[in-house]
């Protein structure tokens, strides 16, 4: 019998992470610490996600 781990159930959506940006950016913490991990973090998903939409979008394309 194997080693059963338990799998992460909390997972932040892009959607809370930009709630949070933006409750930092109302509370004037432009350019903390949180700040710039939270923005990190959008813009590394944001690059993760093009290029499959670039892959799909190109490959959708095929029947013209």
């Amino acid at each position: 019998m194997g080693i059963v781990i338990a799998f992460p159930t909390k997972q932040v959506l892009d959607d809370e992470l930009a709630v949070k940006l933006w409750e930092l950016v109302m509370a004037g913490e432009i350019g903390s610490p949180e700040y710039r991990r939270l923005d990190a973090e959008i813009n590394r998903r944001k690059a993760m996600v093009m290029p499959r939409r670039e892959a799909s979008g190109s490959s959708s394309r095929t029947w013209r």
